[in-house]
């Protein structure tokens, strides 16, 4: 687990120089993406695939929020090289390959697969930034009164 770890931390650092992210952050984009990968893979152990993603998504999330705002940078410079190890490419390949082998049911297996892990990125982003919004909401009433 710790090399896939490591994995992860060294392609969220490769994504962030090809998706050419100001390189002060790139390493921090690793991190995020290396603890992301790393939730996900315990959180496997536990729950399935759906629930495994959006609690990693989560972190991920969280983790983008809060390094935005303390960096002072755009939220997209940390959150889409953090996500890039559960994004669903895999699942997306095999809903494809096993739809020109002939093997329909395969395919159908695999892209339900590849929306569920999309919906659950999605949702688990939403959340925190909900919470955010929601945070910031009464952190602003309260200093109003």
């Amino acid at each position: 687990m710790i090399v896939q770890i490591f994995g992860a931390y060294i392609a969220v650092v490769a994504c962030s120089i090809l998706l050419e992210a100001p390189s002060i952050y790139k390493y921090y984009n690793g991190i995020i993406g290396a603890v992301g990968w790393g939730i996900y893979q315990i959180a496997q152990l536990h729950f399935g695939l759906a629930v495994s993603t959006y609690i990693a998504g989560l972190a991920i999330s969280l983790m983008a929020n809060l390094y935005a705002r303390w960096f002072k940078a755009p939220l997209t410079v940390f959150f889409i090289p953090g996500f890039f190890p559960l994004v669903p490419g895999s699942a997306m390949y095999l809903t494809v390959y096993e739809l020109l082998q002939g093997n329909t049911e395969a395919s159908a297996g695999n892209f339900l697969d590849a929306i569920k892990i999309a919906v659950m990125i999605a949702l688990s982003s939403f959340t925190i930034d909900t919470a955010f919004k929601a945070f910031k909401k009464v952190k602003y009433s309260k200093s109003v009164f």
